[in-house]
């Protein structure tokens, strides 16, 4: 399996630290306001990633943090809480990491082995910084802020391509009193009046954001893993950032072997942004489709392109996934009926195996879901075409190979989560399906259509093929 290594700028082997373990920490969220489709699109991504890494047989320990003391986030508590921020900010974080779960669980995103906290793991914070004191890799300015110095980094710009000349003639950085070199960045921030704090050695106040991602990586995942991850716009500053922190503290070129980035998401070809009044909220779009309909939206795009999110064409990735279903639904119904033995099994299975090599080497070669997408989408058409005119050929055993493959590799796309329907509802509609086929058969024809078309309104299509019928279920309609 392959990978474009942002660390290297080239597409590398994938090979593990630890024999039969991935170690994965993606960088998570700033709870201060409303996940949006730009966020989701990254964790999907690693979920999708986690999903093939587990189907190949292999433990994966994926840590997603939360950055839950900010600048952004007391801003937002000023706005909300005024003069009781002291005691009331935390509700703000507490509220969008909430949120979080809300909108994971509603894409299918599988738990995490571990979500660490800043607020968390501030002493272990503190630990790092005084040791980078004592090794003169970082400074106490005058108000008890401390400092990375960037200076004493080996190869600083490196992982990112910035110029550190450059990058200084451009710099366009707060004033900070105390602070040597525009580059260095805050270990610590002090406290300022009304905000929340924690004691330190130099002053009351709070880690700052580039120490706290290497930290919470090292603590939960050992030193070093094997891949660390996030969104483009973390490339730089903050992953360059961490790796100059680790690259001094540990004494190692990358604390992460593999640095995998997932492409930002534009509106119209237009960056999200509050001045533009151009974000969409993912639990917007959660309310108007299900999460599968996003899931399989976001793989259609290879994840280090920019992806251009466009409301307009969910409807149709929903018709997709409709047909998903169907093809779900009738290769089960196949099953029941099907012969002991099959002219055609071998026909069959050759097929089917076709279709998953051609998912496996699209996710082996650089983890692209697009290409994965549309081979099972060419699987899911097999399927509704041809398999289900010429069922009579195919065996039970021979078909039940192909709905388990099909299943699985739809679970690495995480949809088809809604297969699972009442026994009796199945058995009620097995029934009339029985009834149905009774009335065709004494050419009863109109008292057969209105069956299937009051099946039909409550998302239950019923398709006739050849001398058969199947039906399918519509699960937006259904269940809505």
């Amino acid at each position: 399996m392959t990978a474009y290594n942002t660390a290297s700028r080239t597409l590398e082997k994938i090979t593990l630290l630890r024999p039969g373990l991935v170690r994965i920490y993606v960088c998570g969220l700033t709870p201060y306001d409303s996940m949006h489709v730009g966020h989701a699109r990254t964790f999907v991504f690693y979920d999708i990633l986690r999903r093939y890494l587990e189907y190949l047989g292999l433990e994966v320990r994926l840590v997603t943090n939360f950055t839950d003391i900010d600048d952004k986030i007391i801003n937002k508590a000023k706005q909300e809480f005024n003069g009781e921020l002291i005691n009331r900010w935390y509700e703000v974080p507490s509220r969008y990491i909430r949120e979080f779960f809300d909108a994971m669980d509603k894409l299918y995103v599988r738990k995490a082995y571990a979500y660490p906290r800043v607020t968390e793991n501030i002493n272990d914070m503190l630990k790092w910084t005084q040791e980078l004191v004592s090794k003169g890799l970082a400074y106490v300015s005058p108000d008890g802020s401390v400092y990375f110095d960037i200076t004493k980094v080996p190869k600083y710009g490196e992982f990112s391509g910035q110029n550190i000349k450059d990058l200084i003639a451009g710099a366009r950085v707060e004033p900070e009193p105390g602070k040597r070199n525009p580059l260095d960045f805050a270990l610590w921030k002090s406290w300022s009046e009304g905000e929340p704090w924690w004691n330190s050695p130099w002053s009351p106040g709070r880690p700052g954001w580039h120490l706290e991602c290497v930290v919470m990586s090292s603590k939960y995942l050992g030193i070093p893993f094997d891949i660390h991850g996030g969104g483009q716009d973390l490339i730089f500053p903050h992953h360059e950032n961490e790796i100059a922190i680790a690259r001094v503290y540990y004494g190692i070129d990358y604390f992460a072997r593999y640095w995998i980035h997932v492409g930002l998401v534009t509106i119209r070809g237009q960056k999200m942004s509050k001045s533009l009044g151009n974000i969409i909220p993912i639990m917007d779009v959660l309310k108007r489709y299900d999460g599968e309909v996003l899931r399989l939206y976001y793989a259609m795009s290879q994840y280090r392109k920019p992806m251009d999110f466009d409301p307009d064409t969910l409807d149709q990735v929903r018709n997709s996934l409709m047909g998903v279903y169907a093809a779900y639904d009738m290769l089960t119904e196949a099953i029941k009926e099907a012969p002991d033995t099959g002219d055609r099994d071998n026909e069959l299975l050759s097929r089917v195996n076709s279709f998953v090599d051609s998912f496996e080497d699209a996710l082996n070669n650089d983890i692209n879901t697009s290409g994965a997408v549309a081979a099972f989408m060419d699987f899911t058409k097999y399927v509704t075409s041809t398999v289900m005119y010429n069922t009579q050929h195919f065996s039970k055993n021979a078909l039940t190979s192909a709905l388990t493959a099909f299943s699985d590799l739809a679970n690495i796309l995480g949809i088809l989560n809604r297969t699972r329907l009442p026994p009796s509802l199945i058995s009620l509609i097995d029934t009339l399906i029985r009834i149905r086929a009774q009335l065709r058969t004494r050419k009863m024809f109109d008292l057969a259509d209105e069956i299937r078309n009051e099946l039909g309104k409550l998302g239950i299509v019923v398709s006739d093929v050849g001398e058969k019928t199947y039906w399918y279920i519509d699960r937006d309609r259904l269940f809505q």
